[in-house]
């Protein structure tokens, strides 16, 4: 009888060190999992209220619209109901996202910055362009490969007599708001 109890004692600390070591995967697991979620896929699992901050300190805030790889569109509804892209390179902070993650379709992830952009400048409406330095009200009229431009009333050249262009490096893009 002695040894039935050695063998119970023996298959409890086996069960033991299988649950022990089950548990550790488990925990491994999901740090692997944990470490391969990336902005845009919380980004496009959040489904309430986002804020951002910049880097200028400030905050916009809306509900998620569409985001890709590099960007983010909030759409706000008060007071007056806009939308707003933000580079994800200028975000400083987010209050509201998502702890769950969705994975982005193909079609996510080619909608990069640039298309982004250029879908905006297609459109041809006014908007204002945020950076550090100032604020530009205007449209977008080219869209390069880490540039825009912007078609703004009074950037001309002195003695140019017209609108001016203004270019602004990606790098230096805060947000771009719609106005409305």
């Amino acid at each position: 009888m002695r040894w039935d109890d050695l063998f119970d004692d023996l298959d409890a600390r086996l069960a033991h060190a299988g649950r022990l070591d089950r548990e550790a995967e488990v925990a491994d697991r999901r740090a692997r999992d944990l470490a391969s979620v990336d902005l845009l896929g919380r980004l496009l699992a959040t489904a309430g209220e986002l804020s951002v901050q910049l880097p200028d300190g400030g905050w916009v805030g809306g509900r998620v619209r569409a985001a890709g790889p590099g960007w983010v569109l909030l759409a706000a509804g008060a007071p007056v109901p806009r939308q707003v892209l933000v580079p994800t390179a200028a975000v400083c902070a987010l209050r509201g996202l998502s702890r769950a993650s969705t994975a982005p379709g193909a079609v996510a992830q080619r909608r990069t910055l640039v298309l982004a952009l250029r879908a905006l400048a297609a459109a041809g409406e006014d908007v204002l362009v945020r950076t550090p330095a100032a604020d530009v009200r205007g449209r977008l009229v080219r869209v390069g490969a880490d540039h825009v431009d912007v078609s703004a009333p009074g950037t001309a050249a002195p003695g140019s007599g017209g609108a001016g262009v203004l270019t602004v490096p990606f790098a230096s893009l805060l947000s771009v708001t719609e106005l409305v």
